[in-house]
């Protein structure tokens, strides 16, 4: 993989997805200054004007390294610009925003893919088995997160919809590694080693995340669990695909990110 496109792909969808954040807090604040009054922006704790100028600035920057990285990346790239904007006008939605996060996510690998491959030609063949599975449990996530506060509540029906989306998302996941195990050099014994223990991590992480889910007040634990099994599922991906080193890196976000939402509470 050349150092140089995967270090501007990775700085800039990072960055991208940083201003998309900010940006979310932006257009959250009606809603905000109704139910979550503590939150930066109507809390006046950052300064409306500062938040649009750095959610602005950040997407800027993003767009720049991503045009960087590859000319032919370009369109992928203003198609994940366009997701996260629309994502952050229409999150509220219960069928655009899950819909549009799924797309964000699906869109990464892709832009990658893309921008890293020799003559930034991939095969959307092996990406699709990577790409799409990864973009329908993001997918399952979204829908079973979108409504936390009536889900603490235990209402029946969104709990019953959170459950469905769930068994989803594990169901996109699980059949992946098989198919496209096909498509690749068989793996060595590390490998394989390393490859299992992503995998059952993950499928801890899901079921652990289900589990929350049936639970009074456990939805926002179970969701921060399944976010942080897309990394043990990114670090199953990249030991199939040979690259040790990122498959280390992805394992230490996973770790990282159960870590850290136990500081930052946010799903």
């Amino acid at each position: 993989i050349p150092v140089l496109p995967m270090t501007l792909v990775a700085s800039g969808t990072t960055l991208l997805y940083m201003g998309g954040m900010v940006m979310n807090d932006y257009f959250d604040q009606p809603i905000d200054r109704r139910e979550r009054p503590g939150r930066p922006i109507v809390s006046g704790q950052v300064r409306e004007s500062s938040a649009l100028l750095l959610a602005v600035t950040l997407i800027a920057a993003a767009v720049l390294l991503l045009s960087a990285a590859s000319s032919n990346a370009i369109p992928w790239m203003l198609l994940l610009v366009s997701c996260v904007t629309a994502y952050n006008l229409l999150h509220r939605s219960a069928i655009a925003g899950p819909a549009l996060m799924a797309c964000c996510r699906a869109l990464v690998p892709t832009i990658a893919a893309v921008a890293c491959s020799h003559n930034q030609q991939p095969d959307w063949n092996l990406l699709g088995f990577f790409a799409l599975p990864l973009g329908v449990y993001t997918l399952g996530i979204s829908i079973a997160a979108r409504n936390e506060a009536s889900l603490e509540a235990a209402q029946s029906d969104d709990m019953l919809l959170s459950v469905a989306a769930s068994m989803v998302a594990v169901a996109a996941v699980l059949p992946f590694g098989a198919i496209a195990c096909r498509l690749l050099p068989a793996l060595n014994v590390m490998q394989g080693g390393f490859y299992a223990v992503a995998m059952v991590g993950a499928a801890w992480l899901l079921f652990r995340g289900l589990r929350s889910m049936t639970l009074p007040l456990g939805v926002p634990r179970g969701v921060m669990r399944w976010i942080a099994a897309i990394a043990c599922i990114d670090t199953a991906s990249l030991v199939m695909l040979g690259r040790g080193e990122l498959a280390a890196i992805a394992a230490i976000a996973c770790i990282a990110t159960l870590l850290l939402q136990r500081r930052v509470l946010g799903s």
